[in-house]
């Protein structure tokens, strides 16, 4: 009887425990109990002593005193054992969150490692525009495994023994960047971001999500000059330049392509040509139309002043439900007949803008030099414009574009190094995949540089400052990792210098010239190939257009 009586107080306690814990999930109050899967968490109180302050009650780990506070691990290894895979032990609060969500799918390095350093990614790595995302974030990839491969992590913070481990949650900013964004601050506490793809998704989130956390955002691929400016904390940076370079560069290039049509049709100088510039209705397309206009000049004179010879449109943001006019735009280009027609935008201005003015350029001008040259800013630099080309050799002739970047050695290094890790049809050509790689290696350093402090957005920025001349000169990429690391643990600061340029920041603003290559599509096997550098670029320290265009583009 007296068993059954002890029995039955154990199992109303067991009960209660399990109330508890399902009480705990379901409210949103604080609770003391700690909760685990298995059915027998400990047996003694020394099983407890992994969650600090418990003591064992009914195979449970409990808080007696039921006054610290709520928690529920202590390792991320009670965070798989209780919640299943891909599941972390968050700090300082020791709650188990979940890696994953429905739009960060991404999980790249050893989550489990006590010791790990987590970083977001938002890019674009679904839908139209996934060529510009999915490489990025490969490139990221590729830093930290070498990173893992050559120097077991980043170095033991001051004071600790355990090396650290940079791990990747990589999500898609596609469809709803804010949800995306909210979960890498607030569910995972992220100190840092890279990305996003795109100008417009970069201000949303930095001003509704990013900002106001506390998270370092570098943007390996938004260029709007509209950043520059922002109020950002000094927690928004980006290894993209500003597009008042790259508008530098296409006003110098359109002066290039008006030389060339004039020889072409033989006109003279006194002979005008029209031009027109058709652009998305977002930071990025507008921005640059916006930048480039006051300096645009033809035909002698500025843009505004060629009155009917000059032509520009704003065919809407598809991110903007119902703004988009494609085919009032595209009557506009084929009733105006430009000589040269200036594309700023992403895979929309390729697929629905620059497609269809090809496929229904009027037949009556179908004859030599009549039809347009084509100036492409970055956001076109993708493999659905090869594929609209195809074997079409004259209008692969007639396409030029811009984008930032090098195309020195460190960038055909790293070119080497992406297509030896991934066999799949992502091209490290795309604009802001060396920015991207570049942005990895720049958080790891400057948390290396950053020593004691907290790993936070605010001490990301500041260890920047160590990573700039005149510090001792560093190439990115992985046989000077080691090197570097042990200039940054002894306070030596280094001058980094990625794939995707020098990366000499002005730290005030979080940006850094860039030189800007001119692109073609080159001759293939099978028709036009990927988009490549052409030979002409604009030298970003010069403030001119530089080089030559090789005999592939032609």
């Amino acid at each position: 009887m007296f068993q059954d009586a002890r029995a039955e107080r154990r199992s109303r306690r067991v009960r209660q425990v399990a109330t508890l814990a399902l009480w705990c999930v379901w409210s949103s109050v604080s609770c003391s109990l700690v909760i685990d899967k298995d059915a027998t968490q400990c047996t003694t109180d020394g099983d407890c002593a992994r969650f600090a302050g418990t003591v064992c009650v009914d195979r449970a780990c409990v808080d007696p005193a039921g006054q610290s506070p709520a928690f529920e691990c202590t390792t991320h290894q009670d965070c798989v054992r209780q919640q299943g895979d891909y599941h972390i032990c968050r700090q300082p609060d020791r709650k188990c969150v979940a890696l994953r969500s429905p739009e960060c799918a991404t999980v790249s390095g050893d989550y489990t490692d006590e010791g790990a350093i987590f970083i977001g990614s938002l890019l674009t790595t679904t839908g139209q525009n996934q060529s510009f995302g999915k490489p990025a974030e490969n490139s990221i990839r590729l830093a930290l495994s070498e990173f893992t491969s050559l120097a077991n992590g980043l170095p033991p913070a001051p004071g600790s023994t355990q090396r650290r481990q940079l791990v990747l949650i990589g999500c898609n900013d596609a469809d709803d960047p804010i949800a995306a964004a909210t979960h890498l601050t607030a569910d995972l506490h992220v100190p840092a971001i890279i990305g996003a793809s795109f100008s417009g998704v970069t201000i949303k989130v930095a001003t509704d999500v990013t900002i106001p956390a506390g998270t370092l955002l570098i943007s390996p691929s938004a260029t709007s000059v509209a950043i520059t400016h922002l109020q950002d904390d000094n927690l928004v940076w980006r290894t993209a330049p500003s597009d008042t370079l790259q508008a530098n560069a296409i006003s110098q290039l359109v002066d290039q392509v008006e030389g060339d049509v004039r020889t072409e049709l033989g006109l003279s100088a006194q002979q005008d040509i029209k031009l027109a510039v058709v652009h998305k209705g977002d930071a990025y397309g507008k921005g640059l139309a916006d930048t480039l206009e006051p300096q645009l000049t033809f035909n002698g004179k500025h843009a505004l002043d060629n009155g009917s010879k000059y032509m520009r449109r704003d065919y809407g943001d598809p991110s903007v439900a119902g703004s988009t006019h494609y085919d009032t735009v595209i009557a506009d280009v084929l009733a105006f007949k430009p000589h040269i027609l200036l594309l700023f935008g992403t895979s929309e201005a390729v697929t629905d803008v620059f497609g269809p003015i090809e496929q229904q350029w009027p037949a009556s001008t179908m004859v030599a030099g009549s039809r347009p040259r084509y100036i492409f800013s970055d956001g076109g630099l993708l493999q659905q414009l090869s594929d609209l080309v195809a074997a079409n050799d004259d209008l692969r002739k007639r396409i030029l574009g811009t984008v930032p970047g090098t195309a020195n050695d460190l960038f055909k290094a790293f070119q080497k190094a992406y297509s030896g890790a991934f066999t799949d049809s992502t091209s490290p050509d795309v604009f802001g995949t060396a920015g991207a790689y570049d942005s990895a290696y720049l958080l790891a350093y400057s948390i290396v540089a950053s020593g004691a402090q907290p790993i936070t957005g605010a001490t990301i920025a500041s260890g920047f400052s160590k990573l700039v001349p005149p510090g001792t000169p560093t190439n990115v990429g992985g046989l000077q990792i080691n090197g570097a690391f042990g200039l940054l643990t002894a306070g030596q600061p280094i001058d980094f210098n990625g794939a995707s340029g020098p990366l000499d920041f002005d730290l005030a603003t979080g940006e850094a010239p860039s030189d800007i290559q001119v692109w073609c599509l080159p001759r293939g096997d099978a028709g036009a190939g990927p988009g490549t550098s052409s030979g002409l670029f604009y030298n970003a320290a010069t403030g001119l257009l530089e080089g030559s265009i090789q005999s592939q583009c032609e």
